[in-house]
């Protein structure tokens, strides 16, 4: 039967949807509703491909076009995630879907394609393994699960509550207050931050499926995570903390309330997010008796041309870390999220 692959369109969404639901392998990234948020957030113009065999969806891959001065033209699946590879019912079907978008890369002239896989890709293309997810099995008896805890997780949670801090969801409505945060640890971190927009466009698009938590001494905001759910998981998608209060362990509290209200309403899993293999934050994660998965990500270049991240051991990279450090915080606000926007 001919396989026909086509750039959808909105009057497709819950088709596209009603795929990624049933699909085992699909995670939050394949949602139509991101194609929505990255447009309106960053303007990236998106091909979302559909595979059909007669009037049946078989499979599908979401693609976003990046072009910067800078940083050049390139595709990925999905930018700013974690996931977002090709699904599909086979793999032939899925090489097709690649093949196609392989297609779309060299008629733009872009430099190459990414695909971003959580778990095993099965393609034929060479794979950076760099980057993990780390998981935390949890349950509804959140007592049992703290008494597994570290006797040093737990000393150092109870600190943080008798230092006066308390944590607790708070919804759409905490945006300004994580915002702040979040943008004060990127910039203390020498990373360009993404615009406040760009998590009011996540919290829009997923009313029932995103979360704030905040941890706060008082009314003072000192740490925050924005989750998100799908199926069995909740996904600590971004996190910050005010490095002021570090010495109160905020970080401790709001990794037990991540875990202790994943567990409350039922699901199996909290992924405490990406993080550089064997990388300090790598670590801090494994101290929450957590699980690896690998993350892979398959990319394909043109003859001639690079594919790839950017390397953060580069002489260049460390010193645009070293100065954007010592960036006023209004003004990294403000320049941060041109730069964000583009990078790989």
């Amino acid at each position: 039967m001919p396989l026909t692959i086509f750039s959808s369109g909105p009057d497709v969404q819950s088709i596209w949807d009603e795929y990624v639901v049933q699909h085992p392998c699909a995670t939050h990234c394949h949602r139509w509703a991101w194609k929505e948020v990255i447009e309106a957030a960053f303007g990236h113009r998106t091909f979302y491909l559909l595979a059909r065999q007669a009037d049946r969806v078989v499979g599908l891959l979401p693609l976003v076009w990046q072009k910067s001065l800078v940083f050049g033209s390139f595709f990925t699946s999905l930018p700013f995630l974690n996931a977002g590879g090709a699904l599909a019912d086979s793999p032939e079907i899925e090489r097709a879907l690649v093949d196609h978008a392989i297609e779309i890369v060299r008629q733009s002239g872009a430099r190459y394609l990414q695909l971003r896989y959580r778990g095993q890709c099965g393609l034929d293309l060479p794979v950076s393994q760099h980057k993990v997810s780390t998981m935390r099995a949890v349950g509804p008896d959140t007592d049992a699960i703290w008494k597994s805890l570290d006797s040093n997780n737990r000393r150092k949670v109870n600190k943080a509550m008798k230092s006066g801090l308390s944590a607790a969801p708070e919804g759409p409505a905490a945006l300004g207050d994580f915002y702040e945060l979040y943008a004060r640890n990127m910039r203390d971190l020498g990373t360009p931050v993404y615009a406040k927009e760009f998590f009011a466009a996540v919290l829009r698009a997923f009313p029932r499926a995103s979360e704030i938590i905040m941890v706060r001494r008082g009314e003072e905001p000192v740490a925050a995570a924005l989750l998100l759910s799908f199926r069995d998981i909740l996904e600590a998608t971004w996190m910050c903390s005010n490095w002021d209060f570090l010495s109160l362990q905020p970080n401790m509290l709001l990794y037990w309330t991540n875990i202790r209200i994943a567990g409350e309403r039922g699901f199996r899993w909290l992924d405490l997010g990406r993080s550089t293999r064997d990388s300090g934050t790598h670590k801090f994660k494994q101290l929450w008796d957590t699980e690896d998965v690998p993350l892979f990500w398959a990319n394909w270049a043109p003859e001639g041309k690079a594919a790839g991240d950017l390397d953060p051991t580069n002489p260049k990279f460390q010193l645009a870390v070293r100065l954007w450090k010592k960036m006023p915080l209004g003004i990294s606000k403000i320049i941060g999220p041109h730069i964000v926007k583009n990078l790989p």
